[in-house]
């Protein structure tokens, strides 16, 4: 599971920016987290319950906005959002599409004491 090694990294970052910036504790992390990033949620928060113990992360929520997948179409141009892994455009029914939001995988905000 890849989840492990991206969560052994956040905390090795948060580690480091505290440290940079005299912050004793993270209180949250906020991630979003793309429907096309190829990262399960789930396993992501439970990978962070697990990694976090006896870091300065140990006691910080985990806060994961899931980013829902939009398409464009390649024909008529036309943004749409994907529903059930279906690319096809609702306005011309091409297939030729383009997924343009829902493969976010970053940190938008931590707070910190």
């Amino acid at each position: 599971m890849h989840e492990y090694s991206i969560i052994q990294s956040l905390i090795a970052t948060c580690g480091r920016v505290a440290r940079e910036h005299d912050v004793k504790k993270i209180v949250k992390i906020y991630i979003t987290v793309g429907r096309m990033s190829g990262v399960d949620p789930h396993f992501l928060e439970t990978s962070y319950r697990f990694f976090r113990e006896e870091t300065v992360c140990e006691h910080a929520e985990m806060v994961v906005e899931i980013e829902e997948t939009e398409a464009e179409c390649q024909d008529c141009r036309k943004l749409f959002p994907v529903k059930d892994f279906r690319f096809d455009c609702p306005e011309c029914g091409s297939t030729k599409s383009r997924v343009t939001r829902g493969k976010t995988l970053q940190v938008t905000h931590i707070e910190a004491e």
